[in-house]
């Protein structure tokens, strides 16, 4: 089946809004129209729907769960790439040998990478530890989570193959060369970093109980897509989940100024790193 061209009417991207900011929290800034086709006109000729409207009465009726499933995978934002911004990982690495030492009865470190899209994140993080920790995975249980709302990006992640582009953005070529092997014209990430990354579906909208207690928490270049409430209540429910002495970041362009006050910001970090006030 055909379609014709895509146009947005008012109506239409009122309740698509309305719809993101319900399902995701998300909320879609008024000139981001253009959005709506670009992201929505590939759901369309996959599913052989011929209008936006008769997508759209798909959420209304409720009648397909995969339809709203395609439509939230589509809308979100899903860039990321391997080490970025550095100085988030380069302040990880510093502060892993003090939770070393708090941890010692322990013997476990707990790190969650929340809305890590296609993995790169987590998977830096994994780097990390093989790179400058070795003896301590050895001993340790490093648990790695790894989550998005989206199940199409967390397919791509468990899979960890990445293409030319994905790789050299941020990965230097000794780590390429250490840490992956080529695999049908793709990059595989090794095992050694696999294993120690768990994957899991989880809306940051919604209740979190299987996340334990954590160490770290990558909370970065999310908050951004939500309210201000929705960016409250968020952050109220990771004082919740990271541990006093553990850490919380968030990405360059994000703070915690008129939205919540229960952190305090680490100094001389050199990124928006911040531990839960006591």
């Amino acid at each position: 089946m055909k379609t014709t061209p895509v146009t947005v009417s008012t109506p239409q991207f009122a309740f698509l809004r309305e719809f993101l900011k319900r399902r995701s929290g998300v909320v879609l800034d008024e000139n981001k129209l253009y959005l709506v086709v670009a992201r929505l006109l590939p759901v369309m000729r996959q599913r052989g729907i011929a209008s936006l409207d008769a997508l759209l009465d798909r959420i209304r009726t409720a009648s397909d769960p995969a339809i709203e499933r395609d439509i939230l995978n589509a809308m979100m934002t899903h860039e990321t790439s391997f080490f970025r911004d550095k100085a988030p990982f380069e302040t990880l690495k510093q502060l892993i040998p003090t939770l070393v030492q708090s941890r010692g009865p322990m013997r476990q470190l707990v790190l969650w990478s929340a809305a890590s899209s296609t993995g790169q994140e987590a998977y830096s993080m994994a780097i990390l530890f093989n790179e400058h920790f070795r003896d301590l995975l050895a001993t340790w249980k490093i648990r790695i989570i790894a989550t998005d709302i989206s199940d199409v990006v967390l397919t791509r992640a468990r899979e960890g193959v990445y293409s030319e582009l994905e790789i050299v953005r941020g990965l230097s070529p000794l780590l390429l060369k250490k840490y992956f092997t080529p695999f049908q014209g793709k990059w595989r990430i090794s095992q050694d970093c696999r294993r120690l990354v768990e994957f899991r579906q989880l809306n940051l909208n919604d209740f979190w109980p299987t996340i334990p207690p954590c160490d770290i928490i990558f909370l970065r270049n999310v908050l951004l897509y939500f309210s201000v409430t929705t960016r409250k209540a968020i952050l109220d429910a990771m004082r919740k989940k990271v541990r006093p002495d553990g850490a919380l970041f968030l990405g360059s362009a994000e703070t915690m100024l008129g939205v919540n006050d229960g952190y305090e910001r680490l100094s001389g970090t050199h990124c928006s790193c911040y531990r839960v006030k006591r």
